[in-house]
């Protein structure tokens, strides 16, 4: 009986206590930080079952300028002028995401699904002078006023002779996409690996807060204006080195 008692208690030892299974389930906080596509961003993550990780976080383009030039579209004495311009980019968002891993036991693969939230201006544009002589033509000639022929869209100055263009799309953006890695690690670190779409809509482009619509009038860069607002989704791709906290 004694020797049948200690047979029992080795046996025990051996096996996995109730405080040693790793359940998963609202147990671990994660926080990571994040660079691709979205630019770059971090987020804090938690398991909700050993299926699905939820993370929230943010992430923002940098503001990257440039500078060029933008034809008028039509050019006082038929004089081939060009203005110049800057353009930024300015998009940033926070994120609601959910990673689902159909079989997490043997690989970290998984399918995320979720939202952006953000601004709606993805991309701005400006007058490096006063377009004052503009405005006052267009005051003069308003059946045949001119302005700046960004693609097929007509920039006209406001009253002050100032152009604030911008590209926008929805606020809300979903986000479907795949990857390998998980939003809470196993170990103290981990790394993700992300690919896929946020759909955004068909962008639209704003002057001075009013709508441009298509007018046909073929100017600068009129052939990457045409894809640019045909594409109603964003790629994206992510790498995110993530810790767990505990």
């Amino acid at each position: 009986m004694r020797k049948l008692l200690l047979l029992l208690l080795a046996i025990c030892s051996l096996l996995p206590s109730k405080a040693q299974v790793d359940l998963r389930i609202l147990n671990h906080l994660a926080v990571g930080a994040e660079v691709g596509t979205m630019g770059w961003g971090v987020d804090v993550s938690m398991p909700v079952t050993p299926f699905v990780d939820v993370q929230a976080g943010f992430s923002m383009l940098p503001k990257v300028g440039f500078n060029t030039s933008v034809g008028l579209s039509k050019a006082f004495s038929g004089l081939d002028y060009k203005i110049p311009v800057k353009g930024q980019t300015l998009m940033k968002n926070g994120k609601l995401l959910v990673n689902v891993m159909p079989v997490p036991m043997l690989t970290s693969f998984h399918i995320t699904a979720g939202v952006y939230i953000g601004p709606e201006e993805i991309m701005g544009m400006y007058n490096k002078e006063s377009l004052i002589l503009i405005t006052e033509y267009n005051a003069l000639f308003p059946d045949n006023k001119i302005g700046l022929a960004l693609g097929d869209y007509l920039l006209e100055p406001d009253a002050e002779g100032n152009i604030n263009g911008k590209l926008k799309v929805n606020l809300v953006k979903p986000y479907l996409g795949i990857g390998i890695g998980r939003g809470v690690p196993k170990r103290r670190i981990g790394f993700k690996f992300d690919i896929g779409c946020v759909f955004w809509s068909k962008p639209t482009v704003y002057c001075n807060d009013i709508k441009v619509n298509d007018t046909d009038i073929d100017g600068d860069g009129a052939e990457a204006m045409r894809i640019i607002t045909k594409f109603k989704f964003y790629p994206v791709m992510n790498f995110r080195l993530s810790g767990k906290i505990f």
